[in-house]
């Protein structure tokens, strides 16, 4: 009997995560080392307001925590050199699909697909994997650890600091990264993404960081190229973070110059600054706060537009085990200016409808409480 194609789109996801788990227990038992199988399963209800989809409540994975699923493994090479692997997938539990569409492509293993071969104090990392500034941004700046799959949270960062030519991927494709741990703890990083053509261009991003356990300095630059070279994107930020008895502030700042126009004629330029605070209430409740704000000019790549986007975000984490949390909190996202009609902002926030270009508003606010479990 011939199967319905909407049967077939369903199962999809499903089975590719039975032939990853397949896959994964094959590996295990052929491996003296052994393969890992790791991730975490999260879940949300979300109230946002001004959705122009009218999607105003509904179970999401996010914005707090993210679901993923991903097999990891390693080999002693004797002599300190040590090669290593890992594949992890984002989890969609409301549907049960896994992986996600980016800029028209499908990738199941949208977090990371990267071998490794190195030893404590140098590794070289080829796949799909962050860029060497995203990953200053996440270990050094960002409170919330620049969580991939709260975009809602943190479109500032996402929109100035990820591949604008290529669906604002948090990751790159066909990457080379190199990581060095350098004396006095200071770690440095170089990654190069290959150019795929009609696709995407090239990219290149480096970072410089030191965390000790009372202060974290950390700057990076990113370059992106869109698929013929024409246009490009230039970002770069710095900052740190620093403990004040047992809350610990975090100061970063970001300026991005996007070409926007054919050519480049023009070019929007976004300072984007946040200040946040995590702070440990008891040994099981912890409180983050933040506010990022980012002030464009030229928007859109044309000359004299500027407005600001800003996002201020309040959330609690209490563990019920090492394993298992519940988060619960509250963020709001504006726009103003320029960017109250700029189609990227308000799609990123839900506020434009795809079908009907309709404008619902120009902020949302948004009410969240989930749970996460990590395996």
């Amino acid at each position: 009997m011939r199967k319905h194609p909407i049967f077939n789109r369903r199962t999809q996801g499903a089975t590719a995560i039975a032939s990853a788990l397949l896959m994964a227990s094959t590996w295990a038992q052929a491996q003296d080392n052994g393969v890992q199988v790791y991730g975490a399963v999260a879940a949300s209800v979300l109230h946002l307001s001004n959705q122009a989809d009218g999607t105003g409540t509904r179970l999401v994975t996010g914005p707090w925590t993210a679901s993923a699923l991903g097999f990891r493994g390693s080999e002693n090479l004797g002599g300190g050199l040590t090669a290593s692997f890992r594949f992890e997938s984002s989890l969609d539990v409301q549907t049960g699909a896994g992986g996600r569409t980016i800029a028209g492509s499908n990738k199941f293993f949208d977090k990371g697909a990267w071998l490794a071969l190195g030893n404590q104090q140098v590794s070289l990392t080829a796949g799909r994997q962050l860029h060497a500034g995203i990953d200053r941004i996440a270990e050094t700046l960002d409170v919330f650890q620049a969580n991939a799959d709260g975009r809602l949270v943190l479109s500032t960062l996402a929109l100035n600091a990820t591949n604008s030519f290529g669906g604002f991927d948090t990751r790159v494709d066909q990457a080379l990264k190199l990581r060095a741990q350098l004396p006095a703890g200071i770690k440095a990083g170089l990654s190069h993404g290959f150019a795929v053509d009609g696709k995407f261009g090239k990219s290149l991003s480096a970072d410089l960081g030191l965390q000790t356990p009372v202060y974290g300095l950390g700057a990076y630059v990113f370059n992106y190229t869109n698929a013929t070279g024409e246009l490009d994107q230039k970002t770069w930020g710095l900052g740190g973070n620093y403990l004040v008895g047992k809350a610990r502030f975090f100061a970063h700042y970001l300026k991005a110059v996007h070409d926007k126009s054919a050519g480049g004629a023009t070019q929007q330029s976004n300072a984007v600054w946040s200040l946040a605070v995590a702070y440990p209430v008891t040994s099981a409740l912890t409180v983050k706060a933040a506010y990022y704000r980012d002030g464009g000019s030229d928007v859109g790549g044309v000359s004299g537009r500027s407005g600001t986007r800003s996002t201020v975000a309040v959330m609690g984490d209490y563990a019920f085990s090492k394993r298992t949390s519940v988060n619960f909190g509250v963020f709001r996202n504006g726009l103003s200016g320029a960017f109250t009609t700029d189609p990227t902002s308000l799609a990123f926030l839900g506020l434009v409808n795809p079908a009907t270009r309709s404008i619902s508003g120009s902020s949302n606010t948004g009410l969240a409480v989930g749970v996460n479990h990590r395996f």
